[in-house]
């Protein structure tokens, strides 16, 4: 069971970006189908991203293994 935070594109943008306490950490949403981003909910732990806690906490999550989770978009042919 593997946990995503969901984001859109504006909050991907927020957040996107090496981190301030760690320049070697960065956020780096997927991109999914339905213009979805996502990011492993492992971020809200990691000390490298706690100047993002409380906004990415305020966000929805959804299992990777519940059937509504967006899917991933297909490279072009």
């Amino acid at each position: 069971m593997a946990m995503f935070i969901l984001l859109t594109a504006g909050q991907a943008d927020h957040v996107h970006g090496h981190s301030v306490s760690t320049p070697s950490g960065a956020l780096e949403p997927v991109e999914r189908q339905g213009g979805v981003f996502i990011l492993g909910v492992e971020v809200l732990t990691d000390p490298a991203h706690a100047a993002h806690y409380e906004y990415l906490s305020a966000l929805p999550q959804m299992d990777g293994d519940d059937p509504d989770f967006p899917g991933g978009i297909q490279p072009p042919e």
